[in-house]
């Protein structure tokens, strides 16, 4: 009998912190759009324990290098969060787990930044 594999889903220290602000942010201004955010956040990281693979794929050669220096990915992921909000993430794991990493998440104009879409 072939046993499924385990999902986890954990957090960079970068996302943690984030999280940490996010989390302040909403209790000291009582933000709806915060609020909202958080909630995305929430929800998608318990879709991928469903389905760790439900973003969508940043293709190898658009992988940001600080991203392969910093993490050491090798596969990145995006998940489109409320107004134009994106969350990434990587996948690592072996025979046994799969493991989804969610590395940071970033208004649309970072993003942009990020992937060379717009001048820095």
């Amino acid at each position: 009998m072939q046993d499924k594999k385990q999902i986890k889903v954990k957090y960079s220290p970068v996302f943690e912190e984030q999280l940490k602000k996010l989390r302040e942010v909403i209790k000291e201004k009582n933000s709806k759009f915060h609020k909202q955010l958080l909630t995305a956040i929430e929800r998608e990281k318990d879709n991928l324990f469903i389905d760790p693979h439900r973003g969508i794929q940043i293709k190898k050669k658009q992988i940001p290098k600080e991203y392969i220096i910093k993490y050491g990915v090798t596969n990145l992921w995006k998940i489109n969060l409320p107004d134009f909000w994106r969350m990434l993430y990587t996948i690592t794991g072996n025979e046994l787990e799969i493991i989804s990493i969610l590395l940071e998440f970033m208004d649309h104009n970072d993003y942009d930044k990020l992937f060379g879409y717009r001048k820095k």
